[in-house]
């Protein structure tokens, strides 16, 4: 069995990294969502053995891929669905886009529970809609944690809007990480289903579960399954969100018909080595997934630790999901933006809590998909300058 070496510190400075290149070199970059860590070689030689093919014109969907695509999902979650259930998109964020622009009508609202990832804002202001967010309950797990809960009624006085025609779901959670239940997703698409909106759920961290076990939305019932648009995709799980190939699976016909014009009217097509990618990873990536998830789960718990040991002014999340960590920073004596503090005082570069909508004022999300020795050279840098606040107080 192959080891991989997920310690390697590898520089990603040179080839134009949105992640590592956004910041002065001297700031430690642990914001966007892709990994410091060497994709699987699986991934990697299929792209190869492609470029040596040396044509490189206007591809279709691959049919092979289809079919991993339905094998995955019945091997996952008993998930049954067909080849023709599945359409391809450059991106997760585009397909959002494009659904937003595709249903409902101007003026509508799509409804968001926030925090949450900030592109789905964008996904409705920049389609003609607005973005009807609803702030999920905020609650302290002792004194260092804290998770989410759902405020139903809520949620069902904004579904019941005549102008709501769209949810935006996100499940694993993104940024706090968490697994929505069984119960919870139901109570969520049975209100969908009650006052029609369309449930469109963004999956993209599935395949990244720490603990626990993730439950599609469409897998619910076949009344939800018909009313839900679902999108995956190989990217973050294999770190390969540069090659954009993002997967959309919708059960019902009308659904997918209308998805797959709304990616149509703007030429939306998978380049060639995002599939050829896609099917590598799909096909031969899953041992290395496996250490990769192991790997991550150890980089949590060493920050949890590190933090309520050395930093216990800072309350996070528990990800159950993602290599993403949610820290509530509200506690410091911080004057200001936190994420500005953690850029200029620290020296590193989270995501800015803001970017999750105004419920994430005063968090800052913390990547921890880095070889352990950035994560442990980023919380050293957090703890001094926390450590400064205290003297400086």
């Amino acid at each position: 069995m192959t080891e991989y070496n997920f310690d390697e510190i590898i520089d990603r400075t040179r080839h134009h990294s949105a992640k590592w290149c956004a910041f002065d070199s001297d700031c430690l970059p642990m914001w966007v969502a892709d990994m410091d860590f060497r994709s699987p070689p699986a991934a990697i030689d299929a792209m190869i053995e492609r470029a040596r093919h040396g044509v490189f014109g206007y591809t279709m969907d691959p049919p092979q891929l289809k079919e991993m695509i339905v094998e995955r999902m019945e091997r996952l979650y008993d998930w049954r669905i067909t080849p023709e259930d599945v359409l391809f998109s450059p991106g997760l964020v585009l397909a959002l886009c494009a659904t937003c622009s595709g249903f409902g009508q101007p003026g509508d609202a799509v409804l968001i529970q926030t925090p949450v990832y900030g592109p789905f804002f964008k996904a409705a202001t920049s389609n003609q809609k607005f973005s009807l967010s609803i702030d999920m309950r905020y609650v302290a797990n002792g004194d260092h944690h804290f998770h989410y809960e759902n405020d139903y009624d809520a949620f069902e006085e904004a579904a019941s809007k005549p102008q709501t025609s769209i949810h935006l779901q996100c499940n694993p959670q993104n940024p706090a990480g968490f697994l929505y239940s069984r119960a919870e997703l139901e109570r969520v698409g049975e209100i969908c289903l009650k006052h029609n909106v369309l449930i469109v759920a963004d999956e993209i961290h599935s395949d990244l579960i720490l603990e626990g076990k993730h439950i599609p939305m469409a897998t619910l019932s076949d009344e939800i399954a018909q009313n839900t648009l679902t999108m995956i995709a190989p990217s973050k799980t294999f770190n390969l969100a540069g090659l954009a190939c993002s997967v959309l699976i919708a059960q019902n016909k009308e659904i997918r018909e209308t998805t797959a014009a709304a990616l149509q009217a703007i030429s939306a097509h998978v380049n060639i080595m995002g599939y050829e990618a896609a099917i590598g990873a799909y096909s031969g990536g899953e041992e290395w997934l496996r250490q990769a998830l192991a790997y991550l789960k150890d980089n949590r718990d060493y920050a949890l630790e590190y933090i309520r040991r050395h930093m216990p002014q800072i309350k996070t999340t528990v990800p159950r999901s993602t290599y993403l960590l949610w820290m509530d920073m509200r506690g410091l004596p911080i004057e200001g933006d936190v994420s500005a503090f953690c850029r200029e005082t620290a020296g590193v570069a989270p995501s800015p809590g803001e970017f999750f909508g105004e419920a994430g004022e005063g968090f800052v999300r913390l990547n921890f998909g880095c070889p352990r020795s950035t994560l442990v050279q980023g919380l050293e840098r957090l703890r001094a300058a926390v450590d400064q606040l205290a003297v400086t107080a």
